[in-house]
């Protein structure tokens, strides 16, 4: 049955249509990306192939407990409490080498029971010891808490006066675990053991990471999953950073995740715990290399045993819980838990003016309060001379955050079924068919939705001030019509609301009391 303005028979008529009236903004639904290598004895493993992650039991059972994928899936579910993640499983390098270690117990001999505090990347692997115990006990007794702690990244293998211990997977990953004694309060050794630490060193062999890309979408379909931010466990290799930064889009163009039609840009992060000014410099020449990458930034705790790349990827969980809230919530503050931080002599971010070289060079500091690590500026390596820091927007990983709602939201409005199949006029008020005007278009139409998503982005506080971009909607020029009628043209400019952070209070004092009398 079909009833239209020309029916004459009589009838009731109803049905309903979802539509929506008016543009209005809504929160971009964060979605996180681990990348990483997995057990090599899980043969079943299909590789380059994201697969969705319900958390870090999912990933001991996929990929292998203690894994690098483990390891880094735990971290970001720390961060992120339950933000939706996906895992891209790697299979390790060609010819791959484990980093090895030693803990050796050659001159010890128990005089006084109690507990050897030994950490694996700040992962407790506490061992009773009894008077008596010798070298080759102590070593037994090590190795075995090792094994029986299966979440650890190493295997440990007694020997008669040491433990020799490998990282579970191969590459540069194992090189960044550190094996500490007492990091705990008031821990200490019990008498009699003397414990000498080599650490893990020699792991070589990083996948290359375009594999894991490209498994992301290609041309048009890039990011077609809308990964929002990512991690992985190869450190800051220039090669696997140049390729994300790449597929992402470089410098200030619409190219890669960036580029008009696909409008998904992602954050990731990787991790430094190089301690003192020597980690500093190091950081600020990684910087100094990186001025036009908006995709990668580093997260410095200096001297922490926690594992670098799971520090980043904590950072991450965070950052997409954060946002997946608020888009315009920054994260100074936030709480790196369970990240050790390292000791006061290593921290070169307890200094204020090391700090601001590091963000001045798009490094991201951290801070240690009351013993607890926190997040400060967290940044992009985005830094060209050319820009101003006022004006750089990428610099900031909260406002990257703004910038992906941004662009879902004028995406999604001009998606919705308002838009589609439209007819371009000059002037909608002179279609006068009823069934036409429904799908009638005119520059005007197009300004009422822009001025919808402009209050809303208000709304929200992802801009400063909605009548910046309305000033500039009404002055004209923000939108043409293209040649022949085929469509519109738009500019929207925005100023993206500002990011706290820099409080500088006087308080100026007298002690005449005779003015307040």
């Amino acid at each position: 049955m079909t009833l239209s303005a020309t029916s004459l028979a009589a009838a009731v008529g109803a049905s309903v249509k979802n539509v929506q009236f008016q543009s209005g903004a809504v929160n971009v639904p964060h979605r996180i990306v681990v990348i990483g290598t997995y057990d090599p004895t899980k043969t079943s493993i299909v590789p380059n192939v994201p697969v969705l992650c319900t958390g870090p039991g999912d990933a001991a059972g996929r990929y292998g407990r203690g894994s690098m994928l483990h390891r880094l899936v735990t971290a970001v579910d720390k961060g992120s409490n339950g933000v939706e993640m996906y895992c891209i499983p790697q299979a390790e390098a060609a010819d791959p080498v484990q980093a090895a270690g030693n803990i050796e117990f050659a001159t010890s001999l128990v005089t006084a029971a109690g507990t050897l505090y030994l950490y694996v990347n700040g992962d407790p692997c506490h061992v009773s010891l009894v008077v008596g115990d010798t070298p080759a006990t102590i070593s037994t007794k090590v190795a075995a808490k090792i094994t029986a702690l299966l979440d650890l990244s190493i295997t440990g293998t007694a020997g008669a006066t040491a433990v020799a211990v490998e990282a579970k997977m191969a590459g540069p990953y194992g090189n960044d675990i550190v094996l500490s004694l007492n990091e705990g309060f008031n821990e200490s050794t019990p008498a009699g053991v003397v414990c000498v630490i080599t650490q893990p060193t020699g792991g070589t062999g990083i996948p290359d990471i375009d594999s894991a890309l490209t498994a992301l979408g290609t041309g048009d379909d890039v990011n077609e999953l809308g990964f929002t931010e990512g991690v992985h466990g190869y450190g800051q290799d220039s090669t696997t950073l140049d390729s994300i930064s790449t597929w992402n889009g470089v410098g200030n163009d619409a190219i890669g995740c960036y580029d008009k039609l696909i409008a998904r840009p992602v954050r990731f992060l990787c991790g430094d715990t190089v301690a003192g000014s020597a980690g500093l410099a190091d950081l600020v020449a990684l910087g100094a290399a990186r001025v036009y990458d908006r995709t990668n930034g580093v997260i410095a705790v200096p001297g922490s045993c926690s594992h670098p790349s799971e520090i980043a990827a904590l950072a991450v969980g965070i950052m997409a819980r954060v946002n997946n809230n608020r888009a315009a919530e920054s994260y100074i503050g936030q709480i790196l838990t369970g990240v050790f931080p390292g000791a006061l002599a290593d921290r070169w971010t307890s200094d204020y003016d090391s700090r601001d070289t590091a963000v001045k060079a798009g490094v991201s500091p951290t801070v240690v309060k009351n013993g607890a690590v926190l997040l400060q500026n967290v940044l992009s390596f985005y830094h060209p001379d050319t820009i101003t820091v006022s004006s750089n927007g990428y610099r900031s990983m909260r406002n990257i955050s703004i910038v992906q709602n941004l662009l879902y939201n004028v995406k999604a409005n001009f998606q919705q079924e308002k838009w589609l199949g439209i007819s371009i006029v000059a002037d909608v008020a002179k279609v006068g068919n009823i069934v036409d005007r429904q799908k009638a278009r005119d520059i005007d139409a197009v300004m009422d939705d822009l001025v919808e998503l402009v209050k809303s982005f208000e709304e929200h506080a992802w801009v400063f001030s909605a009548a910046f971009t309305l000033d500039r909607l009404k002055a004209g020029g923000c939108i043409a019509l293209r040649a022949g009628g085929l469509g519109f043209d738009i500019t929207l400019p925005v100023m993206l609301s500002g990011e706290g952070g820099i409080f500088d209070t006087e308080v100026q004092f007298d002690t005449d009391i005779a003015i307040v009398l």
